[in-house]
């Protein structure tokens, strides 16, 4: 799933869920093409998650915050995993605004990073969730 402004990368072998944002797009754009994504994906709470805002001139609305956050409840009723998501920025305010909005991403631990190899060491250092029994 790809376009000119949003880009995932799914790598099994490494249980990573990359998403990388680019230009200015409404923050309803990058919300439905997020949530599209985790809709496509077998079990993504089985994934690491590496959000890679660094080319992108739009910070979410905290409405489409909550919406993400019901989709992703939703997605994962009924099972007890944690989640692990990088937010990869270049400006210091995208990275410390999880801050603001992780209570509606209960069971979720996300931190903000500057530069790609801290944001990848520390996503590969946490556990992976196991895939939920049918």
């Amino acid at each position: 799933m790809t376009d000119a402004f949003f880009r995932l990368t799914v790598d099994e072998p490494q249980k990573l869920i990359t998403m990388r944002f680019k230009g200015a797009q409404s923050s309803h754009y990058y919300t439905d093409r997020i949530i599209k994504a985790y809709n496509e994906i077998h079990q993504p709470w089985t994934y690491r998650r590496l959000m890679d805002y660094r080319y992108c001139e739009t910070n979410l609305s905290f409405t489409d915050l909550e919406r993400l956050g019901a989709n992703w409840t939703e997605l994962t009723r009924g099972l007890d995993v944690h989640h692990y998501v990088a937010i990869l920025a270049g400006d210091a305010l995208t990275r410390v605004r999880p801050a603001t909005y992780s209570h509606l991403f209960p069971n979720q631990d996300i931190r903000g990073f500057s530069n790609l190899h801290d944001a990848l060491g520390w996503l590969m250092s946490t556990p992976v969730n196991q895939p939920a029994q049918a």
